[in-house]
């Protein structure tokens, strides 16, 4: 058995298939709290100045990170820090009946906006909770999910692509404009399109992001050889 694990922990396709299945589950999660997100925002406005403050600590988590050293490409950080502390402003100024009464010029690219939002910021609290987990399961010379430069820049363009792509759909439906009896009804409808557009784009994001790490000699798995198992039993 050790040894039958140790062949497909060792193979490199194995590794980009469990990672494109993470991948997709959390690209799934992401969609589906994204979606509600925007629902909340729209109709409810305790919700509303709960996200407020959540983008807003989230922004000053971010800026305090880049400040300290912890992630490189500061400037791309620092850049979608400020797009969500923008989205926490958002929050707290828009009312329902503005959302309804928007034209589509202006309120899809509203939803766009706060999707790219929570979408970085969801995937930002996740990465950092991962590669906070790795630390602990690992030994000293830990290998953070994400670290290097590209992959930043992958992530980033992940959270931009998915809360983009699931701020349009929700604008184009008017899922906030049904009625408070058809509003789940519109938001399943709306979910059923978002879900297999996030599992495939954090899939594909997972995947791209160990194909990265095996490239790089430093972040490449190293799997124990079958010899020193034999010796620790």
């Amino acid at each position: 058995m050790a040894v039958w694990g140790g062949e497909v922990c060792s193979s490199p396709l194995a590794r980009l298939v469990t990672s494109f299945i993470g991948g997709a589950l959390i690209g799934v999660v992401v969609s589906f709290t994204v979606n509600c997100t925007l629902v909340e925002i729209s109709i409810n406005e305790f919700f509303a100045m709960y996200f407020g403050i959540f983008f807003l600590l989230i922004a000053s988590l971010i800026l305090y990170r880049v400040r300290a050293g912890d992630h490189p490409k500061p400037c791309v950080l620092i850049t979608f820090a400020v797009l969500v502390m923008f989205s926490g402003l958002l929050c707290f100024v828009l009312e329902r009946h503005w959302f309804v009464k928007m034209h589509y010029l202006y309120k899809v690219p509203v939803y766009s906006v706060l999707g790219v939002a929570v979408c970085f910021a969801l995937l930002f609290s996740i990465i950092d909770l991962i590669n906070y987990c790795c630390g602990l399961c690992q030994s000293d010379n830990s290998k953070p999910l994400v670290e290097t430069e590209v992959q930043v820049y992958l992530v980033v363009a992940t959270a931009v692509i998915m809360g983009f792509t699931f701020g349009l759909i929700f604008g184009l439906l008017d899922v906030e404009d049904a009625k408070l009896s058809q509003l789940r009804v519109e938001l399943l409808r709306e979910e059923s399109i978002c879900y297999p557009i996030g599992a495939l784009l954090g899939g594909i994001a997972a995947a791209l992001n160990q194909w990265l790490r095996e490239k790089n000699e430093q972040y490449r798995f190293d799997p124990v050889a079958d010899d020193e198992l034999d010796e620790d039993y």
